[in-house]
């Protein structure tokens, strides 16, 4: 794979800077040599349907099955989750919270959670089922981007960036497991789009404060971000008299309206006020929270930390150095490496051809708010950052379609490196990468966990998964679909209480009773304080299942 991105890596860069040189020159000269792409209206639809069935089909094989497992913030949202649908609480009692609590000291956004809400009452509590707010945020995530493209720079802008959003490594992995914050940039995207149409259709501007206001409840950065987007667009659209005061009070109106309670939440806890009740939703306040820690102003080196921001920002972005596990894959990156100088091709023409289009700059404001977001944020990763990965999509379709303006025969050669490239990411995304990930995705252990669930004990002990209880306790709870009253302690349901019933220890602190009726998950290497003939033994990788043997 090293070779190959090598060779298109090289060859996207000498071609970009021909077109770059034509387009420069062109500029100099006010000629424009470049041919507008022609496409008939039967290549147009079948190139449109390859995109969609391309994307669907990469997003829907095996889903719920790949990646294997469950990551931990997920299994937290979707904990979370089960309890609003079943008490319209959090698993800890909290009603209707505007702020999960999550793992005390370090919070996480609840849109996710409440979006999962009516599934779970529909259709149960599964990988699959928990996974679909994600997967169907994502796909109107793509519907949205085409239609955005579409009204800025024209329906063949718009399929050239759908087909390469459609095999994009980044939108691809995030749209098939769960992470609250990876709803930010599809929100953010929503918003955008009702905002450029709201320039002819007046209503459709109120409409985008209502997504803006929601992508409050996706991700915590969006308190310094967010803002920071509204006020550019506001600022210009005022300027260049695209909208009236009148619309502008209003917009913020709507705005605050959605997004005030986040913004209450987040006063609350910098001011260290109390937690608020009301009869719709809790303010609450985290005594133990941490995560100013994550931002640039709160560092004790501002300095070495703001170097240190921007390295992580060209690492995650223009480099695309690998990041952790579920963010990208190695040798794919999270837009294929070749495809940043395409970017760079795409921000120039940007600029020289459309920067006098509302809509591209609304997508240049989009673009800074996420560079923004990278230099602010302390150490990004790819999840930190991801409201950056939409418009660098936008401007790699750009890129690309600017080079088949001048280059027509290099159509066909871009099409075939972008399928060769997607055909490798999915066989390896569905074959190692799989395997790989459902380590990271705690499979073993989970499946261990199942393996006891509807054993007849009355109690449980858990080994101290990763030496981290808290981790444990999430997944036993994810796992076992604990009830949150029981959880709590408020019901028994002819049971131990849950703190007694689940008990969280290395086995070599405990005293282990064949007589006691009892199950165990444990660790492979644990096995020695057992006498096996006392147990019936599932082996799950590097963990073991327990049960008495009746």
């Amino acid at each position: 794979m090293d070779t190959v991105n090598n060779v298109f890596l090289w060859g996207a860069i000498l071609f970009c800077l021909i077109c770059l040189y034509q387009m420069l020159t062109a500029a100099q000269k006010r000629q424009e040599k470049a041919a507008e792409m022609a496409v008939s209206d039967r290549a147009y639809l079948i190139l449109l349907a390859a995109a969609a069935l391309a994307a669907l089909a990469v997003r829907l094989w095996q889903f719920g099955s790949v990646p294997g497992g469950f990551n931990q913030d997920g299994a937290m949202a979707a904990v979370d989750g089960k309890a609003l649908a079943d008490y319209g609480t959090d698993r800890y009692g909290m009603k209707l919270p505007v702020h999960l609590t999550a793992w005390g000291y370090g919070q996480m956004s609840a849109l996710l959670s409440y979006l999962m809400v009516p599934f779970i009452r529909l259709f149960g509590f599964s990988p699959l089922v928990l996974r679909l707010p994600q997967l169907i945020v994502s796909l109107a995530g793509l519907i949205c981007l085409y239609f955005f493209i579409r009204d800025v720079f024209g329906k063949n802008m718009a399929l050239v960036v759908l087909l390469f959003a459609a095999v994009n490594p980044w939108h691809i992995l995030q749209s098939r497991w769960v992470l609250d914050c990876n709803l930010y940039p599809h929100f953010f995207l929503f918003g955008i789009y009702f905002l450029h149409r709201g320039l002819q259709k007046r209503w459709a501007l109120y409409v985008s404060m209502v997504f803006f206001g929601l992508s409050m409840y996706c991700y915590g950065i969006s308190i310094y971000t967010m803002p920071v987007f509204l006020v550019m667009a506001c600022v210009y659209l005022l300027v260049t008299k695209r909208i009236r005061i009148p619309d502008a009070v209003l917009c913020a109106l709507v705005y605050v309206l959605v997004g005030g309670p986040f913004i209450l939440v987040m006063m609350i806890n910098f001011f260290q006020w109390d937690t608020i009740e009301t009869p719709l939703f809790t303010l609450p306040y985290f005594s133990e929270s941490i995560r100013s820690n994550d931002i640039l102003f709160f560092s004790e080196e501002i300095g070495t930390q703001l170097v240190e921001n921007i390295k992580s920002l060209l690492n995650v972005t223009l480099l695309q150095v690998k990041d952790l596990p579920w963010n990208d894959i190695e040798g794919f990156g999270t837009m294929y490496l070749f495809s940043m100088p395409f970017v760079v091709l795409g921000l120039v023409s940007l600029w020289k051809r459309y920067r006098k289009n509302p809509g591209a700059i609304l997508l240049f404001f989009f673009l800074l708010t996420g560079i923004l977001c990278g230099i602010l944020t302390n150490g990004v990763n790819v999840n930190r950052i991801n409201i950056i990965y939409y418009p660098i999509m936008i401007l790699a379709g750009l890129g690309i379609f600017e080079a088949v303006r001048w280059f027509w025969v290099s159509r066909w050669c871009l099409l075939a490196v972008y399928a060769v490239s997607f055909c490798l990411f999915a066989n390896t995304y569905f074959t190692t990468y799989a395997a790989e990930i459902r380590g990271y995705f705690h499979g073993d252990f989970g499946d261990a966990l199942e393996a006891v669930e509807d054993a007849e004990v009355d109690k449980y002990y858990i080994t101290n998964y990763c030496d981290a209880s808290d981790l444990t306790e999430i997944l036993i709870l994810f796992h076992h679909e604990i009830d949150a009253e029981y959880f709590q302690g408020k019901t028994d349901q002819g049971e131990l209480p849950f703190a007694e019933k689940y008990t969280i220890s290395d086995m070599s602190q405990i005293t282990v009773n064949p007589e006691e009726n009892a199950a165990y998950v444990i660790s492979m290497d644990e096995i020695i304080y057992f006498d096996t003939a006392y147990y019936d033994v599932q082996e799950f990788g590097s963990y073991c299942a327990l049960t008495p043997k009746q």
